[in-house]
């Protein structure tokens, strides 16, 4: 019995290393104690742009609401809250550069989230090269849920997150966990 469960712990490892499977769970950011833009290219090699993301230590962080402890919270990021202007329209966006001949995608998985300081909804819009694929609105509380994305979307050059507001607040949607095929 015990061989059968080795064998297919290994099978599985395997079929994630040949797919290109990555789970990006910032936990290889440095410590910071005030929130930063996750840069581009994060993690190392992905060629993914964070657009109004911004990460944190949410230990360390005075400002961190009830929503940015709830999951496995070294590191994490987020959009939307303080970081957002008052009144306007909040989003953040992950996308790889699209260029004429850019065959650069990836396939979202799974995602696991958490509204930041009161509990509100969140639009996701896939695209593909500027065609819409598709959107799913996600209810989000203050304790982390994870999402599966549509199976659907298995080319997609951006996704769009936008956070709505919530009990006369900003909305906010926080990532501990992200899991992606990327096509380079």
């Amino acid at each position: 019995m015990k061989r059968i469960g080795l064998l297919l712990c290994i099978v599985i490892a395997a079929a994630l290393c040949a797919t290109g499977q990555t789970l990006i769970d910032f936990s290889d950011m440095p410590s910071v104690n005030v929130p930063v833009p996750v840069p581009d290219d994060y993690p190392a090699g992905s060629y993914l742009n964070w657009d109004n993301f911004y990460y944190v230590s949410p230990l360390l962080w005075s400002g961190a609401g009830p929503g940015f402890t709830t999951g496995p919270e070294i590191r994490l990021a987020f959009v939307g809250g303080p970081m957002c202007s008052t009144g306007g329209m909040c989003s953040a966006s992950i996308k790889v550069p699209v260029t004429p001949n850019s065959t650069a995608s990836f396939q979202p998985l799974s995602i696991t989230l958490s509204s930041g300081w009161v509990a509100n909804n969140v639009v996701v819009v896939a695209y593909d090269h500027s065609k819409f694929l598709g959107s799913v609105v996600w209810n989000l509380t203050t304790t982390a849920q994870s999402f599966d994305f549509p199976t659907y979307w298995t080319t997609v050059t951006q996704l769009r997150f936008f956070p709505s507001p919530a009990q006369g607040q900003q909305g906010s949607t926080v990532i501990y966990t992200l899991s992606l095929n990327i096509e380079p």
